[in-house]
């Protein structure tokens, strides 16, 4: 027997169980569960008493026989006061405000814009259902939402405040939503052009060298190791130009701000060491300012 105060066998959850009127079913609208009908089901409503909708019986008290123990039998649950189809979008309603207030806090703690938390909130409702897991759910929103507005998130820094949420499921659940909302499939993908205008800005480094780690990292994909992440890429491609226009090693301060290790851009970059005269711009560096670089 189920209430509404129980939770979905499946995903545990129990704020997002919805009764349909029509059908008489209840299902999970978190991941898809279907629970039971109205004929199996015993709904606790207001009156304190679980009973199958579809049936009520109350006991009534006659006025002139104090010791009538009659029986009122009342197919339609709406005439004691309770109906179902409003406790069901009333939860609806609760888990969707729930829903909003965690992606607003997760979208906070990476410094999303509101137009991006709003966006983010609205996929997720969207695809309520097709996703298992309501933080991969998040999270897969807000990746989208970032896309959609140019910005450069790795999956990897959103899972860090998915409150448990793995990688590997955000990315499935990322192609899923695409796929799902007929969005194109490049949104699923960032280029290291990308993550390097973002790690060059996010560093305040001049507009000539933000733009020049752009044209850079644009260019490594024809001579760069495809199997390196496009983070690792972009990281590497910013050390290299602030090296060039700064003259000083910045690879402790590109670490902390891109959260790439400092042992893989040593490695990137002598990977990238023999190709920097294609890869640099020309109109940045020349021959002689690359031979200034250090060997690695």
């Amino acid at each position: 027997m189920w209430g509404f105060n129980d939770s979905c066998s499946r995903c545990k959850t129990n704020d997002a169980v919805v009764y349909d009127y029509v059908t008489k079913k209840i299902t999970c609208s978190d991941c898809g569960h279907f629970i039971a009908t109205t004929d199996t089901a015993f709904l606790t409503s207001d009156l304190g008493t679980s009973r199958n909708p579809s049936s009520i019986s109350v006991a009534t008290t006659d006025p002139n026989n104090a010791s009538s123990d009659d029986h009122l039998s009342i197919s339609d649950p709406q005439k004691l006061g309770f109906d179902p189809l409003a406790v069901a979008t009333t939860q609806q309603s609760n888990a969707s405000s729930a829903d909003a207030t965690i992606i607003a806090s997760m979208s906070d703690r990476l410094n999303l814009l509101a137009t991006v938390k709003n966006q983010a909130t609205e996929i997720s409702e969207r695809t309520k259902g097709e996703i298992k897991g309501r933080n991969v759910r998040f999270a897969a929103s807000i990746y989208i939402a970032c896309r959609q507005n140019g910005m450069a998130l790795s999956i990897r820094e959103i899972s860090y405040v998915a409150d448990g949420a793995e990688e590997s499921k955000i990315t499935n659940a990322v192609g899923s939503v695409l796929h799902k909302l007929g969005l194109p499939p490049q949104l699923m993908h960032i280029r290291a052009a990308e993550f390097a205008k973002r790690y060059s800005t996010d560093l305040k480094l001049d507009s000539q060298v933000v733009k020049a780690a752009e044209e850079a990292a644009e260019k490594c994909s024809d001579h760069v190791n495809s199997g390196r992440a496009p983070s690792s890429i972009a990281a590497t491609v910013v050390y290299i130009i602030a090296q060039l226009y700064y003259e000083k090693n910045l690879v402790k301060d590109i670490k902390e701000a891109t959260g790439v290790q400092e042992y893989t851009i040593r490695k990137a970059y002598k990977d990238m060491y023999p190709y920097l005269a294609k890869i640099i711009p020309t109109w940045f560096a020349n021959a002689d300012d690359l031979k200034k670089l250090p060997s690695p």
